[in-house]
């Protein structure tokens, strides 16, 4: 049976093209995720790739998961840091600490919860997303960091860097460009 996409020669039960990974059937024509072709690289197809909503969603869910507890220990451990401050005053060393804790927990959260087995955050692993480098594997705890701080980047610069994900043809981030990482379906996966 001859594919359709790239008109080569494959086994007539084949479900997808041997030599460019399109599926072979009469449904929808779809390029699988190269791992199972025995190539390296991402998919070229752009519904393999978690798109701006789903990954907002995502982000949503894990501000919530993250938020909510470090608010809650904040007032009870030390709710004289939640009392407004008049413009203009120095910050006090306990606010500034729990600043600093606030932002090292949510960088072991995120490069934590990217670079393990999981693949994911939680709010990613509910929307059914996974964090991947350019051949489909999991990233490691340096690289998760590396891509937890650039997005500090994609914030900063009206977050355009998020706003990029509509745009790109891996629905990449900035800091996922920086990072060499995309965001696929779990389903495009191994």
């Amino acid at each position: 049976m001859n594919c359709r996409e790239c008109g080569q020669d494959n086994p007539d039960d084949a479900r997808y093209c041997q030599h460019c990974g399109s599926r072979m059937d009469a449904g929808e024509a779809r390029s699988v995720p190269q791992e199972e072709v025995g190539a390296s690289g991402p998919p070229e197809d752009r519904n393999a790739y978690g798109g701006f909503w789903v990954r907002a969603g995502a982000y949503l869910l894990d501000a919530v998961i993250i938020g909510v507890p470090q608010v809650l220990a904040q007032l009870v451990i030390s709710p004289e840091t939640m009392v407004p401050r008049e413009p203009g005053d120095p910050m006090p060393p306990a606010e500034l600490a729990w600043f600093l804790v606030n932002v090292v927990v949510g960088w072991l959260y995120w490069a934590g919860m990217h670079s393990s087995q999981y693949q994911a955050t939680l709010g990613k692993l509910v929307f059914g997303l996974r964090v991947v480098d350019y051949h489909g594997e999991r990233i490691s705890f340096m690289r998760a960091t590396g891509r937890h701080f650039a997005t500090i980047l994609s914030a900063i610069i009206l977050m355009i860097g998020y706003i990029m994900v509509a745009f790109t043809r891996r629905r990449q981030a900035l800091h996922d460009l920086i990072a060499q990482t995309v965001v696929v379906r779990k389903e495009w996966l191994r």
